[in-house]
Order: structure tokens, then sequence, then C-alpha cells
């Protein structure tokens, strides 16, 4: 039994980001297809921390607005730089605005959020180091100006780098991560020179 049950809302939005997350690649198109079907099989469960052997996060690729440099966390668990994201919560309504929700609570910054995830990015979960879990963490790109960010009491330190002068000390993935991020918001932004339709953080949400 899990500890709180995602709306139907919450659940459909996943649905959707999967359905529109990239299909550039054969991975990109299996993990798309592996997820719905997990999503099938376990239900909203999927969406809680209580599920096993996988379960959906949320997290933010926070990119300046010219695209030149990301903010990351220094994870307190994995003492690894990542970018920001973590669990869904039972205020979630979505999967966007629950990205920007771990954005805002690990940094200390807002902004735009592209509407369509970057990556579906498939990694060990950190809350669960004794057994082998998966982490099935929807990435979205937000913009945020290049402003001073804020540690928060689940980090070690945050800071903004370089997209092409990333830490040494990263978490698996987060190099192909934000280089996805900047590719596809690069991409997007090319037609009009603006989001299109883009989402705003949260402001008034805890987690």
């Amino acid at each position: 039994m899990t500890s709180w049950t995602p709306g139907e809302d919450l659940v459909a939005d996943l649905r959707h980001a999967l359905a529109r997350a990239p299909r550039e690649s054969a991975e990109d198109r299996f993990e798309a297809w592996a997820w719905r079907a997990l999503l099938d099989e376990d239900g909203p469960a999927l969406l809680t921390r209580d599920a096993a052997p996988a379960h959906v996060t949320a997290s933010a690729i926070v990119l300046s607005t010219d695209l030149t440099h990301t903010c990351l966390v220094l994870h307190s668990k994995l003492n690894r730089w990542v970018q920001p994201g973590g669990h869904l919560e039972p205020g979630d309504r979505t999967m966007i605005g629950a990205a920007a929700r771990e954005a805002l609570e690990e940094t200390g910054l807002h902004g735009q959020v592209l509407p369509d995830p970057v990556i579906l990015s498939r990694h060990g979960a950190p809350c669960r180091p004794a057994v082998v879990d998966w982490h099935l963490d929807v990435e979205f790109a937000l913009l945020s100006e290049l402003t001073d960010p804020v540690v928060s009491e689940e980090s070690l330190d945050v800071a903004w780098f370089p997209v092409g002068q990333l830490p040494t000390e990263l978490a698996f993935g987060v190099d192909h991560s934000v280089r996805r991020a900047v590719e596809l918001t690069r991409t997007r932004l090319a037609p009009t020179g603006s989001a299109p339709s883009p989402a705003t953080a949260p402001t008034g949400q805890s987690g």
C-alpha cells in the first residue's frame, strides 16, 4: 500500500510527458515504451517512492537564459553534482510543476520551463542504496536568470557551471542530460526566439 495515491490528473500528465519525450534514438524510444508499460502495470503507485523496482521522479535541467550555464546541486548522499530534482509529492498536479518545485526548493531559482521533456533518464535510486532500484526521471529544461542560487538543507552546495566546463564529480548521466537539454532547447527556441508557451515555476509550494 502506497503512502499516497497520485491523482488522475498527475497520472494523465505523466502519460502526456512520455508521449512527448524525445524519440531521437532507439534508446529514447525503448525507454518511453518501457516506462509506459510500467505505468500500465503499476498504475498511480509508479509515481510514488514506494514502487519497486522503479518509480518516477521529476527534475529540472536549470539553464541560464543564454544557455551558457547550468545550475547543479551537490547531493548530500551521493556527494556528486546533480541537477535539482526528486520524488513527486501529493501537491503536484503536473510533471512540469514537480520539476519546477524541486528546482525552487533546491536552488531558490525559478523561471520558464519548456513544455516537453528533454530526456527520460533511468538511473540508480540513491533513496534505496541497499537494493537495485531505478529512478525513472522525467527531465525538463528550466530557463532562469543567472542569479545567485541558495543552498537547501538537502544539499551540500549549489553553483552555476559553464555547460562546457562541468565539475568532474558528476553523478552518472548528468553531463549527457545537460548536453541534451542545451541542444533541444536551442532547437525549440530557434523558430520564435522564445519558449513556446512555457510554464512558470511555482512560488508558494514547499517540500
